[in-house]
């Protein structure tokens, strides 16, 4: 099948789910608190969970945190790799996988795939096989949108550069056994096609079953219970401090524009109340002698009075009396109590993205507060969430990967293989390493000693090596005793 019709497949207006007026009103905004938490159906929560995510990341801190973790789970090798594969039983198996994420540039996308990850909390890609143009067998009043026999399909690939937005598909599972997914889910519904899981890869940050569920009706009438696996977003908690930090923010905002506003009463006397408005008209040009245009804003700016005209409103006294008297408009600064509030939020705020305080623009201009030492050597806490993402990414191509294979014809090669992303340094990271040079060089001094005394038994070397080597490379300590270790009488003894 050529690209062209699954990309036109792909991009079928029946493959997007309709939102409710309601739900597109709200785009853009934060839902309430009590809507992420609904009590209604499964695909309404998880749909009303995603646009709430969607919308979380447009706040600056919250986008700032999404981007750090993207960013510093794609660190590139000495082999400009992002992912890369090796594999302890055959050389071969690690160069095929390689070139294969060569030839779906995952380099290009793996930022963009972390990112939707961290942001949602699951990512969808799409294999060939969803597009798969075979025609569908009716089982009742349910429909597989391809063929699952075992026939091996030479035509098998993965559209790494295509993501299926995640409130248009489920992945859904009965009794723990991976039964694929739902295109346009709907509660309860009597047609749906379900595709079989090699037809996407899910990528996930965990996602127990049996939070969610999805009720279809059978062609029996029978109603028929799935699980729902669907991870919960890595910035979840983060909706209801980022609202409160929001409105305060909003309020402390509009309490400091009603300050700018000036109302000036002026005694007019007499004056027939049709001649008012041009006295004050001429009393505030009087006022406002030297004025600035700002062609931009087509503003008039006071080089008397540094704020705008604008905000200066004249008013008539009547009889004597004043129009509109305000005896308190708080010209006060800020109080102290409205800083303590928007601090105790923006930290609660803060606790949540994992992310250092300095590393937001809090304790630095450039935002890099103790910029000797990367992020994850700061903080624990933004290290393990940036392990989770990276794992959840190497989990999901492991499956992919294993499905390219057994859709290939190349069962065999199914888990031979180990994936690998850059190390994440961290303050603990970098102990082992410093620990393991020691070992090395530990190693080095105690067979150059043994050597010098003239030890010319291959046991003593290796009972030496082992204890050296136990705890900080235990693997390796393992297998000293097989090593075959040739000791020879030469300027000391060599080995």
């Amino acid at each position: 099948m050529g690209v062209k019709h699954w990309i036109q497949n792909l991009l079928t207006p029946g493959n997007t789910i309709r939102k409710s007026w309601v739900r597109s009103m709200v785009t853009g905004s934060l839902y309430r608190v009590s809507d992420l938490y609904s009590s209604g159906s499964a695909i309404h929560s998880i749909k009303t969970q995603i646009d709430t995510m969607r919308a979380l990341a447009t706040d600056g801190q919250i986008s700032t945190a999404l981007s750090y973790y993207a960013t510093d789970a794609t660190v590139v090798n000495s082999a400009n790799q992002i992912i890369w594969a090796t594999s302890k039983d055959n050389r071969d198996v690690a160069d095929i996988i390689n070139d294969l994420f060569k030839k779906w540039k995952v380099n290009s996308y793996a930022r963009d795939h972390i990112l939707e990850l961290a942001t949602i909390g699951n990512l969808y890609i799409p294999t060939t096989r969803l597009y798969v143009d075979n025609k569908r067998r009716d089982v009742g009043t349910r429909s597989f949108g391809l063929d699952t026999n075992s026939i091996t399909d030479k035509n098998f690939d993965i559209v790494a550069s295509y993501k299926i937005p995640p409130e248009d598909i489920v992945h859904i599972y009965n009794q723990g056994v991976d039964m694929g997914y739902i295109l346009n889910p709907e509660d309860k519904a009597n047609i749906y096609e379900l595709y079989p899981p090699e037809s996407i890869i899910h990528f996930s940050l965990g996602g127990l079953l049996g939070e969610y569920t999805i009720d279809t009706q059978e062609a029996d009438g029978s109603e028929q219970t799935y699980d729902i696996k669907f991870a919960t977003p890595l910035m979840a908690q983060a909706v209801q401090p980022t609202q409160t930090l929001s409105l305060l923010e909003d309020a402390l905002l509009l309490s400091s524009l009603i300050r700018t506003v000036k109302f000036i009463n002026v005694d007019c006397g007499d004056t027939e109340e049709t001649e008012i408005k041009n006295l004050l008209q001429q009393i505030k040009d009087a006022i406002e002698q030297q004025l600035s245009l700002n062609t931009g804003s087509g503003d008039v700016q006071s080089f008397v009075n540094p704020q705008s005209p604008n905000n200066l409103i004249y008013l008539p006294k009547v009889n004597g009396n004043d129009a509109i008297s305000i005896t308190d408009l708080n010209m006060a600064d800020t109080t102290e109590n409205d800083s303590k509030l928007l601090d105790h939020f923006q930290d609660k705020k803060l606790s949540v993205l994992g992310v250092p305080k300095e590393a937001m623009n809090f304790s630095s201009n450039e935002g890099l507060g103790g910029a000797g030492s990367v992020l994850s050597q700061r903080s624990s806490l933004y290290a393990n969430c940036l392990q989770r993402l990276k794992t959840a990414y190497i989990e999901g191509w492991t499956d992919a990967i294993n499905k390219y294979f057994i859709a290939r014809g190349m069962s065999r090669l199914v888990d031979k293989f180990d994936l690998h992303m850059a190390e994440i340094i961290t303050t603990q990271s970098t102990i082992t390493f410093e620990k393991r040079d020691a070992a090395i060089g530990q190693a080095q001094n105690i067979v150059q000693l043994l050597k010098d005394l003239g030890v010319a038994d291959a046991d003593k070397y290796k009972d030496a090596l082992v204890e050296v080597f136990s705890e900080v490379l235990p693997v390796t300590s393992a297998g000293v005793q097989q090593w075959d270790v040739d000791v020879t009488e030469s300027e000391g003894g060599d080995i």
